[in-house]
């Protein structure tokens, strides 16, 4: 029997999206949500968004067919993002002190905040992006991250976004760290040249 790949990307820490390096003054900025209709029922605490929903706080964007929005007795919230295979639901956020940004997208993306887990199904992709240019991607059916140990996992199946139902990883090189000079030592001598 054929199993379906998996890939555990602990070492890719800065490839998905973290609420652990997001920008954190979004924390404390209101959330804006726009759609064509909302309805809110008080009593089991769900609000339902529905039509080119879009939400804005801080740095974030989430953009979604539809948002169910619900809250539990102990006052965690669970977010479902739904799309579809033609428009994914989407994901951006800036990360905390670098010229860098996170991108997702994927049929739906479940935002738990109880288990502090992202997970994105169906045709999912992440990218990180410095600068505006795509420096890693991964791709697959499934995308689970897990925000207090910082672990992801990457599943292939039937709804990957790549044809051949595997997991897809892009890492870009990144440049060496510059080496500390020895304490106490000169600053080289610069000369012009003839």
């Amino acid at each position: 029997m054929k199993t379906k790949p998996t890939i555990s990307l602990v070492a890719l820490l800065c490839l998905l999206m973290t609420t652990a390096h997001a920008e954190k003054a979004d924390k404390f900025k209101p959330a804006e949500i726009d759609s064509d209709r909302v309805t809110i029922n008080e009593l089991t605490r769900t609000r339902v968004f529905d039509g080119n929903v879009v939400i804005v706080k801080g740095t974030l964007l989430i953009n979604a067919d539809r948002l169910e929005l619900k809250t539990d007795a102990e006052g965690y919230q669970t977010m479902l993002a739904m799309g579809s295979a033609a428009k994914p639901a989407k994901f951006k956020q800036k990360r905390e002190g670098l010229d860098e940004t996170v991108e997702s997208e994927s049929t739906t993306l479940l935002f738990d905040g109880k288990a502090d887990t992202i997970l994105l199904t169906d045709k999912a992709i992440v990218r990180r992006l410095s600068k505006g240019a795509v420096q890693d991607e991964v791709r697959g059916a499934v995308i689970k991250y897990f925000n207090q140990t910082e672990y992801y996992e990457v599943k292939g199946g039937p709804t990957s976004s790549e044809s051949n139902g595997r997991v897809r990883t892009i890492i870009a090189p990144r440049p060496p760290a510059p080496v500390p000079a020895p304490a106490g030592a000169a600053p080289a001598a610069v000369s012009p040249s003839k």
